[in-house]
C-alpha cells in the first residue's frame, strides 16, 4: 500500500476514513499498524495504509483538502 503521516489531533478512525474512504478500513488499519482502534496517535507519526474501500471519498477529500482531526484538545 503506502504510508501516511498523522496530522495534529487525528485519530485512527480519521486516518482510516481519509485514506480508505470507509469506516470499515479502521480495523484493517489498526491491525496493519499493530495498534488498538482507540490508540492515541502522535503528530507526524507514519502509518501503513490499507486497501481503499471507497475511492470516491478518498479522491473528494484530497481534492477539497479535507483533513479529519476529531481528537479533543487537552
Amino acid at each position: 500500500m503506502g504510508t501516511v503521516k498523522v496530522k495534529d489531533r487525528q485519530t485512527l478512525l480519521d486516518v482510516a476514513i481519509e485514506t480508505s474512504g470507509s469506516l470499515e478500513g479502521l480495523m484493517d488499519l489498526a491491525i496493519a499498524n499493530g495498534r488498538s482502534v482507540t490508540a492515541a496517535l502522535e503528530d507526524g507519526e507514519e502509518l501503513e495504509t490499507v486497501e481503499v474501500a471507497d475511492a470516491t471519498v478518498v479522491e473528494r477529500y484530497a481534492v477539497e483538502g479535507v483533513c479529519l482531526a476529531t481528537e479533543e484538545e487537552n
